[in-house]
This record gives structure tokens, C-alpha cells and sequence, in this order.
């Protein structure tokens, strides 16, 4: 009898085995199902279009890999390179900064034209006419004599394509966050 005792502890032994197996099988399933409905929804999603803005991709944590490999597609002509700094003070709403920096870089192919929005509102506070390649803008004024403090405002820069003599459309665009100080 001591041997049936120890063929039932080995069946037990085995069943048991056998129904975790199929516990961890079903969980890995429910995984890889869960996965891969997570990439079919990531795949088919898709940023909505801003008027005039075709092309233009919405940067969110996490999504830089995606967005790097979906540019990789895109056409150079409609890269550009800027050089700026995020934080323009003025010593009161009427006269020039004096540490905005905002220029085109010289590896550029066509000239970019500026306009900076308040956040909060969305008044354009300042814009510039066509910026050519390789240039920088001197000490400037806003457009709007804003009142003593700290504005968070989008530069928004735009690739120009020349359309005829001194002509330009909107060719691509990007946004970035800057901060302006109005110190009086």
C-alpha cells in the first residue's frame, strides 16, 4: 500500500502541475491579447489635423520614438533648424529685450517668419516678416505693450516657401513654449 500512497502524491503532483501550467499559459495569453490590442489602437490613432497645419506632429511624453520614426518618411525639404532661448525679459512692455535670442540657422534652405501667442489667450503679442537663412533677429519690441510680469507665450516659427519675388506661403511649422518677463 505505501506504494499507491506515493503514485497518488505523483498523480496529485502531476495535476497539479499540469493545471498551473495551464494558469500561466492563460494569463500569458491574456497578456500578449492586452498587447497587442494596445498597438492596433496606437497604430490606428491618429492626431487631429489643425487648419492649415498638415503634417504637423503633437509631441507628448512618450511619443518621441514614434514620431522620430514616422519623420523619418517626411521629405527634408520641410526640416528646418532655429536657434532661440525659452526666456525673453523686457524691462517694461514698450521697449526691446535684452536676452531674446531668435534666429535662422545657416543650415537652412529657406528664410522662417516668427509669431508669438500668449498661452492663456491666444493674443498675438509679436511677429516678424520673412527672417532669411542664416540670420538674427536684433533686440526687439513686442507688438503689444504688455503689463509688468511673467506671460507663458508659443513661439511659433514657420518655414517659408518662396511663391515669387518677395512672395511666401506658410511651408511647415513648429511651436515652443517661452516664458516673457515684463519687468515694469
Amino acid at each position: 500500500m505505501g506504494s499507491t500512497k506515493s503514485d497518488n502524491r505523483n498523480l496529485n503532483e502531476k495535476e497539479n502541475r499540469k493545471k498551473l501550467g495551464i494558469i500561466i499559459l492563460g494569463i500569458l495569453l491574456v497578456i500578449v491579447i492586452a498587447l497587442l490590442a494596445t498597438v492596433v489602437v496606437l497604430l490606428l490613432k491618429k492626431e487631429p489635423e489643425q487648419e492649415g497645419n498638415n503634417g504637423v506632429y503633437v509631441m507628448e511624453e512618450g511619443n518621441y520614438s514614434q514620431i522620430a520614426e514616422q519623420m523619418e518618411g517626411e521629405v527634408q525639404e520641410g526640416y528646418f533648424e532655429t536657434y532661440m532661448n525659452m526666456e525673453w525679459t523686457f524691462p517694461d512692455g514698450t521697449s526691446e529685450s535684452t536676452d531674446a535670442i531668435l534666429g535662422n540657422s545657416p543650415n537652412n534652405t529657406k528664410p522662417i517668419r516668427c509669431e508669438v501667442l500668449l498661452s492663456d489667450t491666444g493674443e498675438k503679442i509679436f511677429s516678424t516678416e520673412a527672417i532669411p537663412v542664416g540670420a538674427q533677429l536684433p533686440p526687439f519690441k513686442l507688438d503689444v505693450d504688455l503689463d509688468a510680469g511673467v506671460y507663458s507665450a508659443v513661439c511659433r516659427i514657420y518655414l517659408l516657401q518662396e511663391e515669387g519675388e518677395g512672395t511666401y506661403t506658410d511651408y511647415s511649422d513648429a511651436g515652443f513654449n517661452i516664458t516673457i518677463t515684463v519687468q515694469n
